[in-house]
């Protein structure tokens, strides 16, 4: 009767015509599927307006967006996060003993008897999409909360209640080793799908704290009260997934593992694992195995991709790219690397750690536990016969020495400094004790770099749903690049300040990190107030 109704509706407002109605129809008796959902696939009608129908039919009130609602959160709190993920709803409102949920599927017949017997509320329904559900389930609850309750129910079907001040062995026994698998591979899955580089994972005096470093910025997740019990066995799966000491608690440990995701894709993930007050603390930063390296597609300027590509035919001298944790130097350095990758020359890099392999460089990564720091590492890979050489960054003097000797003698040298701009690069070389007459004879260009993000596209800086309500999605450099041309090397020589250096490279036309930036607010793609974030004023 329902279905008949619905097809009558269709029809009546032309939203589908009497033949493909009788045609769903006979698909719906032969394979069983709803006749909404087969002419919502047939691409017949569109799910909302399907939705209205329904909501019409039902005499249910629809609602096209959430967000218009005020979602109460003693309604979520009523609710286990395990039961809302099973049925598919989202509770919006509780008074009294009356629970309004939102569904998608008003057919659904036994989801008020379920939640009347289960949790004892009376159920009032609205109608929304089932994207709409499954995002405010995400937001409310977060992606592994149905995973945690499973996990505690199971212990407490069982009849053994986790408590705070029991041993960490005996929390890893009581925990089933298959849910915590899932539970880990949830929060990575979830990431990955936020475009997070970096997963943090922090324990404290009575609670687990998960967050995602999403476009450089740390974005805090849902994590449900009851992870802190289970946290040390989420701890020794992410040991075991990365071969580490499952029974070592106490001095840092970090280690490397791949994983395949169900749409094929693979990732790498970079491990560190560090002992904190109140227990173990994890973060875990995602490296995509397979990562598009263009110099063209990079964000550089037309002018300024035609000076770098002008600086890698070089025979010989230092590239130095400069800039604090996470501003893409190693990304960058990878780019111009790969630019070179060719049969005829031989490519070096010392790394720590190496971030993502290329085919056709020979990749070293640190280890100075067995005594193979990046001084050590340098010397050896002068023996090897190289062409090209990557340090991965200059952290102390001899490094510095030895990486600019290189290339006094015929090597293109790249490596990296953490300082703000070009500029003080020099004086941190000079002050490690580099004779100014050398980096004079040797550098020949240092890029400062930063990393900004970028308005979304879908609604410019005003949040929705596309960039989780930030306002921004994405990132792109901005960089100011420092040629050492003969009047640079004399001031360099005559052992000039940082701001005498710069000066004159702003006379000889490099634009500042600054200016860049206000090259893309001019441009729409960024605010000013983001450009002020990541560089400091002049």
């Amino acid at each position: 009767m329902l279905t008949k109704l619905l097809g009558e509706l269709l029809v009546k407002k032309s939203l589908a015509t009497q033949q493909e109605v009788n045609e769903a129809l006979k698909d719906s008796s032969d394979n069983g599927d709803m006749l909404g959902k087969i002419l919502v696939s047939q691409g017949i009608i569109k799910e909302n307006d399907l939705l209205k129908v329904l909501a019409e039919q039902f005499n249910l009130p629809f609602h096209l967006h959430l967000k218009e609602l005020h979602i109460s959160t003693d309604a979520v709190k009523a609710v286990p996060a395990k039961f809302v993920q099973h049925y598919g709803f989202m509770p919006i409102n509780l008074e009294g003993q009356i629970l309004t949920v939102a569904v998608y599927n008003p057919m659904d017949v036994w989801l008020a008897e379920n939640i009347k017997i289960n949790l004892g509320f009376q159920v009032a329904r609205v109608i929304t999409s089932r994207h709409e559900v499954e995002s405010a389930i995400h937001k409310y609850y977060g992606a592994v909360a149905g995973t945690v309750d499973k996990i505690m129910e199971g212990k407490a079907s069982a009849g053994i209640k986790l408590t705070k001040d029991e041993s960490v062995e005996d929390i890893e026994k009581n925990v089933d080793e298959a849910s915590v698998i899932k539970l880990v591979n949830q929060v990575i899955t979830e990431a990955i799908k936020m475009r997070a580089t970096d997963i943090h994972i922090e324990i404290y005096v009575n609670k687990v704290v998960l967050r995602y470093r999403i476009d450089g910025v740390l974005r805090e997740m849902k994590m449900p009260q009851d992870a802190y019990y289970i946290e040390p066995a989420i701890v020794s799966r992410v040991k075991i997934m990365c071969h580490l000491d499952v029974v070592e608690h106490r001095i840092p440990q970090d280690g490397r593992a791949k994983v395949r995701l169900l749409d094929g894709q693979e990732v790498d993930l970079r491990v560190s694992i560090l002992q904190g007050y109140f227990g173990e603390n994890v973060v875990i930063r995602i490296l995509p195995s397979q990562v598009l390296l263009d110099l063209d597609t990079i964000g550089f300027l037309p002018q300024d991709l035609e000076t770098i590509n002008k600086l890698l035919t070089k025979p010989h001298g230092i590239i130095l790219i400069t800039g604090p944790t996470g501003s893409g130097k190693t990304t960058t350095l990878y780019t111009c690397l790969s630019r070179l990758n060719r049969k005829e020359v031989k490519i070096v890099s010392i790394e720590d750690p190496v971030e993502y392999a290329i085919e056709g460089i020979t990749q070293i990564q640190v280890n100075p536990k067995v005594g193979l720091t990046f001084a050590n590492a340098l010397r050896s890979v002068l023996r090897h016969d190289p062409d090209i050489m990557m340090v991965g960054e200059i952290r102390d003097s001899e490094t510095a020495d030895l990486a600019i000797r290189s290339s006094l003698t015929g090597h293109l040298v790249f490596s990296t400094l953490h300082t703000n701009d070009s500029a003080t690069g020099i004086a941190r070389l000079m002050d490690m004790g580099i004779q100014p007459y050398l980096l004079a004879s040797s550098v020949e260009v240092i890029i400062a770099q930063r990393l900004v993000r970028l308005l979304c596209p879908q609604c410019l800086g005003k949040g929705c749903e596309a960039c989780s309500e930030t306002g921004f999605k994405g990132r792109r450099p901005i960089y100011e690049i420092m040629k050492i041309d003969d009047d640079m090397r004399n001031l360099i020589i005559e052992h000039k300040s940082a701001q005498e250096i710069k000066a004159k490279a702003r006379e000889k036309g490099m634009r500042t990190l600054m200016e860049n930036g206000m090259h893309l607010v001019e441009q729409g793609l960024t605010t000013k107030e983001e450009i002020l974030r990541v560089v400091e004023l002049e």
